[in-house]
This record gives structure tokens, sequence and C-alpha cells, in this order.
């Protein structure tokens, strides 16, 4: 982690914003309140980046990048990573300060390379990722929220590093040095964390429509239980202390009775149910909360599962 550095001033930077999607909105907007001067924004609608403009007090706006201000110094892309490339080789064709410009891209996947046609004009270029969800028509109340987390930043350059710790922390979070070569396991360790966290409510619902239950009914019974156990999480010692449950304790005649209600309610269900099962195994003995002979119980049923499973797919494939 970094310290936040106090050479660079927010009135120096003259922004321009490509993408006024839910996060450039979010992104815009909070930094204008803190003091950033934008000069133009982008977008394809031209409605949204007439609409972020107004809010923001700034008179140029267009649907297309040549109206970019020749003035900017900070350049925000939140465009999709679809499409950053492009809009990196068409930037780079412009008449833009590139050698007094900072490009900044958002994506949590992607590195500065991606921004290679700007670095081969002379500017500056940075991934900067927020590790949050950003859901669509959030106000800007609650992007100032959003944003106290923590950012994943990577520049070649320590230029770069400066100017990505400062606006961070203008917006109100923290910053986590992430390696150009480590990026994609940093988007795989946030989709784990987010995008799953939906599936793994999805698969209750599942379960719980054998009860009649509908998916609005599922959410509230299961909101509580989600919330605590990530209260848990942040105020355990490891993640693996928060753990609780059957497999948590030993409790290997309740695994057998899951397998088997599984299998002939919701059958498909069972291999998620066992892959997820074994990895629970391991946390609990990283927490020391279960003995050998009952982790050894728990995956052979588990382990025996999965056996049954592989033998089916390969079986029905060789049909």
């Amino acid at each position: 982690m970094l310290a936040v550095p106090t050479t660079l001033n927010t009135k120096d930077f003259r922004v321009s914003l490509v993408g006024a999607g839910a996060l450039g909105t979010a992104i815009a907007q909070r930094l204008s309140s803190v003091g950033y001067r934008f000069l133009s924004v982008v977008n394809r609608t031209m409605s949204d980046a007439q609409a972020l403009a107004g809010s923001l007090g700034v008179p140029e706006y267009s649907d297309t990048l040549d109206a970019i201000s020749p003035n900017t110094n900070l350049l925000l892309l939140t465009v999709s990573d679809s499409a950053l490339q492009s809009v990196a080789e068409k930037l780079a064709t412009l008449r833009l300060p590139f050698h007094h410009l900072t490009v900044v891209q958002f994506s949590g996947a992607l590195t500065t390379d991606v921004l290679r046609p700007l670095a081969q004009k002379g500017a500056h270029t940075i991934s900067l990722h927020p590790f949050q969800t950003f859901p669509k028509g959030v106000s800007s109340h609650d992007a100032e929220s959003l944003f106290k987390c923590f950012f994943g930043l990577q520049s070649d350059e320590l230029e770069g590093i400066e100017v990505g710790k400062k606006i961070a922390h203008d917006l109100g979070g923290k910053v986590m040095l992430v390696p150009k070569e480590a990026k994609t396991l940093y988007h795989i360790a946030g989709v784990m964390a987010s995008n799953y966290l939906v599936t793994l409510a999805s698969l209750s619902s599942e379960v719980f429509a054998a009860l009649g239950l509908s998916p609005k009914d599922v959410a509230k019974i299961i909101e509580p239980i989600m919330r605590q156990t990530l209260n848990n999480i942040a105020s355990a010692p490891t993640i693996a202390d928060a753990l609780t449950g059957p497999i948590e304790r030993g409790d290997a005649q309740v695994i057998a009775r899951h397998l088997r209600e599984l299998s002939e309610q919701v059958p498909h269900l069972l291999p998620i149910y066992a892959a997820l099962a074994i990895e629970t195994v391991r946390v609990a003995i990283h927490k020391g909360s279960i003995s050998q002979g009952d982790a050894s119980e728990i995956l052979d049923m588990l382990e025996d599962i999965t056996r049954r499973e592989s033998t089916s797919e390969q079986s029905s494939s060789s049909i």
C-alpha cells in the first residue's frame, strides 16, 4: 500500500472524459466536486454526453473524439474494455499535447499496454481500477460512498503512479499497486468476490424455489445472513476464521443428507455443491476446526460425487 503524495495540486488538472456511463459519470461528478476542472465530455450517445456536461457545468460535449479540448492535460477513459484499443488508436491521431498529457483507463482486466499508441506519442499512461461494483443509475451521493474502496493501480512510470495515487485519494479511496503481469489475477479475484457472490445467491434461490419461494422473497431472506457473513469476514483475524456451518464442524452426516437431497430434488446442482464443499473443507482445515478424520470422510463423499459426474460426462460425450 502507498502513502498519498502531497505535491500534486487538484487545480492544475484540466480534465476531459470519454465515456459517460455509470462509472464515468460517478468519477466525473466526484472529481468535479473536489475541484477538478473539466473541459469536455465525449460519449457515443450525445444525449448522455450533454446530460453529464450539464451537471458538471462543462460547455463542451460531443459524440466524437475530435471534440476533446486541446488544453486537456488529464484524459479519463471510462469506455468498455472492447472499445479501449480503438479509442486509444483514434486519440493518437489527434492534435493533443501528448508530452503534457496523462491518460487514465479504468479497466479491471487490461493494463496500460492497451494505451500504447498514446504512450508512443509521449503521454503518461495509467490503469486505475476501483475494486468495487457500480450499479446503473448510481447517484452522486452513493458514488461518494462506493469510492471508499481500494483502487488497483498500474503504471510503468513514476509520474503515472503519483497521479494515479492522487486521483484515487481524491475519489475517496486507497491504492493497491498491481504489477502488470498480475492484472489478470487481480481481475479474477474481483470476479470471484463480486460476480460469483451473485451466482451463489442465485443458486440459493434455486434451492429455495423447492419451498415455493419467489426470487424476491429469497433476496429478503438471504440478505441478512450474507451481510453478517461479510461482517464476520471483515472482523475475523483471517478469512478462514469467519467460516461456520456443518463442514466447519466436521459434520459428515449433515453433508451426506445434503448430497442425497440434492440428488433427488435438484440433481444439476450436485456437482456445484460438491466443488464448493471441497474448497470449504480446505478452508476449515486452515481454520483448524475440523479433524483429519472428519475432513477425510467428507472429502471421500464429495470426491465420489465428482468422479461419478466426470464418468457420466465422459460416457455422454462418447455416445
